[in-house]
């Protein structure tokens, strides 16, 4: 009953975060403190050996953003992962063993794509601590017949995200239900019209609309929903780089 519970109060959370969403549409800067691990929830587990804290960050109309900490020094294996996800990997150690290819580590500050359909393992390493991570995920999928383009989580290459390199047309990844992108130039930033996490990387981004003029810097992370009328500068010596993170509309 206790977990009925819990997963109650989590699906209220997300129903009412959806409407305030929907009623007073506005940019929402995930806060500091939840990117730090403070305020999660402890969610209860079958296996007591496993710790997991989790709290839902944002819930719009195609996206969801949760903050995860999971419990140090336990493998988590997979056999077809439902879903896609991006993640920001704030504090921590794992080594991915996925079936059949080459494992490889994932570390603090590192930003991978968790592929649809993945087999493998994920070890995490005992830091003492709980690893922490940020999730975002679309709320609707399409059915287990849609595959990730590559069978094996995906850390975005450093050069990239350095300004060492450009990904072609600013596209990093393009899967079933998530699309990433690297925004280099400030025309870039007004193309898309439906909701999208940016994550500033380098330089300052000053979104300008009716909320008045706010300005975002390195390390920020914030969802605008989908059709918010504003514009945007940047004014930083600085090259900017942002992260885009939206679903892919299949068929488009």
């Amino acid at each position: 009953m206790k977990k009925i519970l819990i997963i109650a109060a989590i699906l209220v959370t997300q129903l009412s975060w959806a409407q305030e969403q929907k009623e007073k549409p506005k940019i929402v800067k995930i806060p500091a403190s939840l990117l730090a691990g403070e305020g999660l929830t402890n969610i209860p587990q079958e296996d007591s050996t496993r710790t997991v804290y989790q709290e839902l960050v944002y819930s719009g109309v195609d996206l969801a953003v949760f903050m995860v900490a999971i419990g140090t020094g336990i493998t988590n294996e997979f056999d077809g992962f439902p879903l896609e996800e991006f993640i920001f990997w704030a504090n921590g150690k794992a080594v991915v063993e996925p079936v059949g290819e080459t494992p490889f580590s994932v570390h603090t500050g590192d930003y991978f794509i968790q592929a649809k359909g993945f087999r493998g393992k994920w070890n995490f390493i005992d830091i003492g601590g709980p690893h922490l991570e940020l999730a975002l995920i679309a709320k609707h999928r399409p059915d287990s017949t849609f595959k990730s383009p590559m069978s094996k989580a995906m850390v975005l290459d450093r050069d990239l995200l350095s300004g060492v390199s450009k990904p072609k047309n600013g596209r990093i990844y393009e899967g079933p239900e998530l699309t990433v992108n690297l925004l280099t130039e400030a025309s870039q930033f007004e193309k898309a019209s439906q909701e999208r996490m940016l994550h500033i990387l380098n330089g300052t981004l000053t979104i300008l609309s009716k909320d008045g003029p706010e300005k975002y810097l390195p390390g920020d992370f914030l969802v605008i929903p989908a059709d918010y009328e504003c514009a945007f500068e940047t004014s930083s010596i600085q090259k900017i780089r942002v992260l885009e993170v939206y679903k892919t509309r299949l068929g488009q």
